[in-house]
């Protein structure tokens, strides 16, 4: 077990630092934390730069939010705990400031409208929150009123504060936080450009397909893709190679 902790903590520090050298967070600014059992997580300690992150700045606390090791928590503890009680799978929750969703934060928006399928396979949805004052009762109650709102998302948009994303492991968190920028700073593009092309009923309709697993061919089969017949040729190339490098896996 010792070992496994200092091997998360080490995980912890490297996010945090690729956190900051991306510009994702500034100063002292976001925190991370990650579940190591059912009952106890680690958590950025408050008022360290993550940049600079050492063992010492992550504390050890439980679920009611008491420290069993370590210093004082990160002031947003609670928006972590509300994560981890509302989604018993996450395992671990990144919450930054990234410019350009902060950006949207700050803006009157919503994701009813989808524009680019490889968010969907990533993040899933995005939920928004009303705006809280940071720090109180008023935030983690929003967390978990978003999250059962929507059951899918895997990424928040915090109201005239910042960006919350949950993962499978600490650099999952991590790279949802890095699509949700990329995919909100193409967004502004979009919108600087005009005539946005959103993605219509049925495009949805095949991504959720794939998303649960569908075999590519069947969503949209080859014979029928844009109505064209394929080059034969093309096919059998593709599908060739397509098998050799199945058999390079086995």
């Amino acid at each position: 077990m010792f070992v496994e902790e200092e091997r998360i903590k080490q995980d912890m520090m490297q996010v945090g630092k690729d956190l900051y050298n991306k510009g994702l967070l500034v100063g002292t600014d976001g925190n991370i934390s990650v579940r190591i059992s059912e009952n106890e997580l680690f958590i950025t300690a408050s008022g360290f730069c993550k940049g600079r992150l050492q063992p010492e700045h992550i504390t050890k606390v439980d679920f009611n939010g008491k420290v069993l090791q370590g210093l004082k928590p990160a002031r947003d503890i609670r928006m972590h705990l509300a994560v981890y009680k509302e989604r018993p799978e996450v395992k671990a929750v990144v919450h930054a400031h990234p410019p350009i969703t902060t950006g949207f934060a700050m803006s009157e928006i919503s994701f009813d409208k989808v524009a680019l399928p490889e968010v969907l396979f990533v993040i899933n949805s995005i939920g928004v929150t009303g705006y809280t004052t940071p720090t109180t009762i008023e935030v983690p109650m929003e967390v978990a009123r978003t999250l059962q709102r929507d059951k899918e998302c895997q990424a928040l948009i915090l109201a005239n504060h910042g960006a919350l994303t949950l993962g499978t492991d600490v650099y999952d968190a991590f790279y949802k936080l890095e699509t949700l920028e990329m995919f909100l700073k193409a967004t502004l593009v979009s919108k600087m450009v005009g005539n946005t092309r959103y993605l219509n009923e049925d495009q949805l309709q095949k991504v959720d397909l794939l998303k649960k697993g569908a075999d590519p061919d069947e969503v949209v089969p080859p014979n029928r893709a844009y109505g064209q017949q394929p080059n034969e040729e093309m096919v059998r190339f593709i599908t060739s190679k397509v098998q050799e490098i199945l058999k390079g896996m086995l």
